[in-house]
């Protein structure tokens, strides 16, 4: 547990001076960002000889680099809701810095997939588009996945999952 704190702590001392207010002046131009995160309820069901994982419930979150925002809820197929917001400014710097400063553009591994036995999971999707650069990893919740899940990856995720929730 302490051993998963560790980056958690360190991402944090690199992002906080991004995003505290301070006499220091910052960068004149701010990263240009893009934010896309999926949230999906899976389901794996087995037929016997063949089996298919689907989505019983889709959430998808828009960040822009101008802080709006659209959010999309999908129940079993069926396009449900959709929300249009403007992050707060001070959100959209914090999540800017995760993004930037912490090192999830270098994350070597692009998914950590759910253990065989897993028949319901939570799978995210996070792509991260920085000043021309795209990165998409996917994980599941870690009780689900067979390879241990990075501290970064579950910091964004509560990070952008607090960000859907203020808005709700």
């Amino acid at each position: 547990m302490v051993a998963a704190a560790i980056p958690i702590i360190i991402a944090l001392i690199i992002a906080i001076p991004k995003i505290s207010p301070g006499d220091q002046p910052t960068n004149s131009t701010p990263a240009q960002m893009r934010i896309q995160f999926a949230v999906e309820e899976m389901k794996r069901v087995s037929f016997g000889v063949t089996e298919t994982i689907g989505a019983k419930k889709s959430e998808t979150l828009i960040i822009n680099n101008d802080g709006t925002a659209l959010y999309n809820v999908d129940v079993e197929g069926e396009k449900g809701s959709q929300t249009r917001f403007q992050v707060a400014v001070q959100e959209l710097k914090r999540i800017r810095a995760i993004i930037a400063e912490t090192g999830f553009m270098q994350i070597s591994k692009e998914q950590f997939g759910p253990r065989d036995n897993a028949t319901e999971f939570t799978r995210y999707t996070l792509t991260a588009s920085l000043d021309g650069s795209a990165k998409t990893i996917q994980w599941v919740d870690e009780s689900s996945s067979k390879d241990s899940v990075p501290a970064l990856l579950t910091m964004l995720r509560d990070t952008l999952l607090a960000t859907i929730k203020d808005r709700n």
